[in-house]
């Protein structure tokens, strides 16, 4: 970890590491012995057991990456070994680029980071980084918990204020029919006919 303290927790985690910066170094340092200890010179060929002589026309200050005809290239061999190593780096760091809007939504409810990973995939898939922008905005705001009410709690407590309200105990129903009062239909007067 670097010296100085991060004030956010969540980013502390991606902050510089040194032995990245080792690695590199250590890599680069390789690379220059290689060119070093290689001065251009061909290998001596194994039936005459002598060095093939410079052409006539060759200039005497030759750089040590030029090499004779059929001898190794060291400099084209540790180029190849470089470009291998930089697209598999670059396709790592893509990659976790790519994750980082999950990876930081990830302790948050099951519906923020479902939302965001759907978002992030996407990106990923049709190549519109909108998408992306769009996971990496909704990861940085808190998202309240979205969940299905409780309605089995809210029917009892309209139940238990219904039989409050009709004077009866609570959690003891009446199976008999209600008796029946007067009738509720007015008769007519006939009188006006």
């Amino acid at each position: 970890m670097s010296g100085y303290v991060l004030k956010n927790r969540r980013l502390a985690h991606y902050s510089r590491d040194r032995r990245w910066v080792l690695t590199g170094c250590l890599w680069t340092l390789v690379f220059v012995l290689i060119l070093l200890l290689t001065n251009g010179e061909p290998m001596a060929d194994p039936i005459e057991g002598l060095t093939p002589a410079k052409h006539a026309l060759a200039p005497h200050g030759m750089p040590p990456f030029i090499t004779a005809p059929g001898a190794t290239d060291v400099l084209f061999v540790c180029m190849a070994i470089v470009l291998v190593v930089a697209v598999l780096a670059a396709g790592v760091f893509f990659f976790w680029l790519h994750s980082l809007p999950e990876r930081m939504v990830h302790g948050s409810t099951k519906v923020h980071f479902d939302i965001v990973a759907v978002l992030a995939l996407l990106s990923l898939f049709t190549h519109i980084h909108l998408f992306w922008v769009a996971a990496l905005l909704l990861a940085l705001v808190k998202v309240p918990e979205f969940s299905i009410p409780d309605f089995s709690g809210l029917l009892n407590r309209i139940a238990g204020s219904l039989e409050k309200m009709a004077d009866a105990e609570p959690g003891k129903v009446d199976a008999s029919p209600p008796k029946p009062s007067k009738p509720l239909v007015r008769e007519r007067n006939v009188d006006h006919v």
